[in-house]
């Protein structure tokens, strides 16, 4: 009988270490697989960004042509695509309740942009420069609305990737550290009494 509460303390420790030890390893893969997340929607959004500039400019003088009636040399655009995006957006949630709203909406945004821009270079020739200049102005609206908001989303997403595990999750590690270690210490004290002196 008196064996029993020994084996039991050495079976729940062992139990509780294990446990512990696959929470650790399962957070941890999905904390990397987060930052890798972070890291690649940075660079597909900062790749977007980038043209912003250029972009502003060649809107602003186009609708500046259609305002005065004149034609625009613009051929039609294809389809384009967020291939990183579109490839990780389920897993979009990964990244936290703020991130995921953020980088949904800026990704709306563009595709609200996209579909108005080739819209503009389908039919401007048809509907005409006034149209044209609307749908123009909701472009440039788009592009000016959000590039700040997109470049500090940009900025953050950078410093979420390049967070270490232990700094982001450093509560999770006390208290595992600390089952670890009572449970470590329980096993111990649990083998000794099974074990003759």
């Amino acid at each position: 009988m008196e064996n029993i509460v020994p084996t039991l303390i050495a079976f729940t420790s062992t139990v509780l270490v294990g446990y512990g030890a696959h929470f650790l390893a399962e957070d941890y893969r999905r904390f990397r697989d987060s930052t890798a997340i972070a890291a690649a929607l940075a660079g597909e959004m900062g790749s977007i960004v980038l043209s912003l500039p250029g972009l502003r400019t060649v809107l602003t003088e186009m609708k500046d042509l259609l305002d005065e009636q004149k034609p625009i040399a613009l051929p039609e655009m294809p389809d384009q695509s967020s291939p990183i995006f579109e490839a990780n957006a389920e897993k979009v949630g990964m990244l936290g309740v703020d991130f995921a709203r953020r980088v949904a909406f800026t990704y709306d945004q563009i595709r609200a942009f996209r579909t108005s821009f080739q819209l503009l270079s389908k039919h401007h020739k048809m509907l005409g420069p006034l149209w044209s200049s609307d749908l123009a102005g909701r472009c440039l609206q788009l592009v000016k609305s959000n590039q700040l908001d997109v470049e500090i989303l940009v900025d953050n997403l950078k410093l979420y990737s390049e967070t270490w595990y232990v700094r982001a999750k450093w509560v999770q590690m006390a208290l595992l550290t600390g089952i670890t270690v009572i449970g470590l210490s329980s096993l111990i004290v649990a083998v000794s009494r099974v074990l003759p002196s």
